[in-house]
């Protein structure tokens, strides 16, 4: 628990001096001498932050509640003796691996997946954010990046996602929809990322769409044995898995989606109106809370909708930063972050439990 307070605190440390306004050119020689000695501070810092992120990911053994699963399926994806349901971009990626630094060097194959992850997921926080050390340290608090030690090829298309979100805010959708393509090569479930992405970029509320939002809930709960059955057409591994064919209920992502929505609606005429990012990722947590609530019954919920609250850590510091009045913000502020501080604390502590398996951290260097 220590050993991962630490590498939040000292990563969130090395982004506050990070500044992501820094761009652009300028005919003052001071301001022009003060982005480049900024950009090079930022290029020494997100380097840092990358390696130690990195380090910890790819020496990690037996971390991870699906880690050993994964080696013994890299062993079935070499030998081609019992078919495995992981898409062809990694299973390629596993022989390649495998292929040149020798037969069972799983180690390798964690390793690569840890660089590509939290390459991806720093450039895509950096691009995207307006506030990076806020952005960063949501992003760390929510336990994004943990959690990637398990499950690592959904938390490696996650971080893709991070990274494509800035060709959707600048409407370069082609770009947008090959990097989203590519990375359902490695899990096909970002696909869906596509049509929810697009849907949340272009919808605007008013009166006149207001009552897609009941119509929405109501789809939900009374379509569940159609939407069951869709699911199971690109899933059929997971009917009747006792572990994976599931219903439950995130009351925790509940609450944690409308508390979003609360404080963005209450500055949402400052924060969000008119702003077509803010505005996207308005929506994009609208629909996960729609889905926590009335679509509890979805395989793999939290999974479907992470792609869409992957977007409090670029929402929430927009909205913070639009508030005029000081004390609101200064509050808003430290109410963010002990909240935020709260949840990480109490996911390392449940990090334990067997579903799990974040805890005690081991590594191979001493193995």
């Amino acid at each position: 628990m220590i050993l991962y307070l630490s590498i939040t605190a000292l990563t969130v440390f090395m982004a506050y001096f990070v500044n992501s306004a820094y761009a652009g050119k300028s005919n003052n020689r001071r301001q022009a001498r003060a982005r480049n000695r900024q950009s090079m501070l930022n290029g020494v810092l997100l380097t840092g932050i990358f390696m130690v992120l990195f380090a910890l990911s790819a020496l990690r053994i037996g971390i991870g509640n699906d880690y050993w699963v994964y080696r013994d399926h890299f062993l079935h994806i070499m030998s081609g003796d019992t078919a495995v349901s992981y898409e062809i971009g990694f299973q390629a990626l596993v022989k390649v691996l495998q292929s040149l630094f020798g037969y069972d060097n799983y180690r390798i194959v964690f390793a690569v997946m840890a660089f590509l992850t939290s390459l991806f997921f720093i450039k895509g926080l950096f691009d995207n954010t307006d506030w990076f050390v806020m952005s960063f340290f949501l992003f760390m608090a929510n336990g994004f990046y943990f959690m990637s030690f398990s499950n690592v090829r959904y938390y490696f298309v996650m971080a893709v996602c991070t990274y494509a979100m800035k060709f959707l805010f600048a409407e370069d959708y082609v770009k947008f929809v090959f990097w989203i393509v590519f990375a359902a090569f490695f899990h096909k479930s970002v696909l869906l990322v596509i049509p929810v992405y697009l849907i949340a970029h272009s919808l605007k509320w008013n009166k006149k769409t207001l009552w897609l939002i009941p119509a929405a809930c109501a789809a939900l709960a009374l379509g569940k044995p159609v939407f069951r059955r869709l699911m199971f057409v690109f899933y059929p591994y997971y009917e009747g898995d006792l572990i994976l064919d599931v219903e439950t209920i995130s009351y925790a992502n509940i609450a944690k989606c409308l508390a979003v929505l609360l404080f963005s609606l209450f500055y949402y005429q400052k924060a969000v109106k008119g702003n077509s990012k803010a505005e996207t990722l308005f929506n994009l947590n609208l629909f996960a809370l729609i889905i926590y609530s009335f679509g509890y019954y979805i395989l793999e919920t939290s999974r479907i909708c992470y792609y869409m609250v992957l977007g409090h850590v670029f929402l929430i510091p927009i909205v913070l930063k639009a508030i005029e009045n000081k004390r609101q913000k200064v509050f808003c502020l430290f109410s963010v972050i002990l909240a935020y501080v709260m949840y990480l604390v109490i996911f390392i502590i449940k990090s334990r439990a067997p579903t799990v398996l974040l805890l005690p951290y081991m590594t191979w260097l001493f193995t």
